[in-house]
């Protein structure tokens, strides 16, 4: 699979010209037969619901989604018969052609793009819709300005596709440290843990890692820390016998007595009420 980088590169040492840009209705309870597509081309699936098949390979539409399409793809597709589909498409051709070491260079595009075939899953949907919505009311202008400015705008298409796939790759990588770090919380949470040690051991900023460590499980983190210390002292209510003073502590709160506030807080009685209730069920 291509990456960011590499996709960015390669684009940038490439002239675009857009063949076609539309906007098409694909009725409800409608199928294509197997066809040859011979032609690079782009699509943004609107809204809808059904499926396209690109060399036996079966992907679900899905509003927000952009099909990528390369010459001597096998293409068919299914549309729900609840809902039509619509879409925005683009055919174009295009080369790479570049200047290197003082001369330029021409080559064929080939299958440079095929490892890019079928769907890319957008970041901001939104965002891609608008610059397939741009390129397509440039198209139909068909003035050489307007076509001028078409190409740019299919350019600027690409150049949203490409931070779209660089913050998905890069908000992967981030959920996995953050993932990381529930296991250090699971692991450490009777220890002093603060917002900012937790983030540098992701290798993020404070503020980055709170809004996503939040997406991924519904708290901020030091709330996320405090259920969890809440949890662990219901366990130990319910069955060690311990003194409230010691579950305090081994749950992380040296104040007996703040940790009975917090654990009101969250469980709705006291640490002393929830051992009796849990011993009388």
């Amino acid at each position: 699979m291509i990456n960011a980088t590499q996709l960015a590169d390669h684009l940038h040492k490439s002239v675009f010209s857009v063949a076609f840009a539309g906007n098409t209705i694909l009725p409800a309870g409608t199928r294509q037969a197997p066809y040859v597509h011979n032609i690079h081309s782009i699509h943004y699936i609107v809204r809808g619901a059904g499926y396209y098949v690109m060399n036996n390979v079966k992907y679900a539409l899905v509003p927000g989604a952009v099909m990528v399409f390369v010459p001597e793809t096998t293409f068919e597709w299914t549309i729900s018969d609840s809902e039509d589909v619509e879409i925005y498409h683009i055919r174009f051709d295009y080369q790479m052609c570049y200047k290197e070491k003082q001369e330029w260079l021409t080559r064929s595009s080939g299958t440079w793009l095929a490892p890019l075939r079928g769907m890319i899953t957008t970041v901001r949907p939104a965002e891609v819709r608008r610059c397939f919505d741009k390129v397509f009311r440039l198209w139909k202008a068909y003035d050489p300005i307007s076509q001028y400015r078409c190409n740019l705008a299919f350019r600027e298409l690409w150049l949203s596709l490409i931070d779209n796939m660089y913050d998905a790759q890069y908000s992967s990588d981030a959920d996995s440290a953050i993932q990381f770090t529930f296991r250090y919380i699971a692991d450490h949470f009777q220890s002093p843990l603060t917002v900012e040690q937790l983030a540098k051991s992701a290798g993020l900023s404070t503020g980055y890692y709170s809004r996503q460590f939040k997406r991924l499980t519904g708290f901020a983190p030091k709330d996320y820390i405090i259920r969890l210390r809440v949890t662990k002292a219901k366990e130990l209510l319910e069955s060690s016998g311990l003194a409230l003073t010691e579950i305090s502590k081994l749950v992380g709160y040296e104040d007996e007595f703040y940790f009975s506030r917090i654990f009101k807080r969250i469980a709705g009685m006291t640490p002393s009420s929830y051992a009796k209730l849990s011993r009388k069920l």
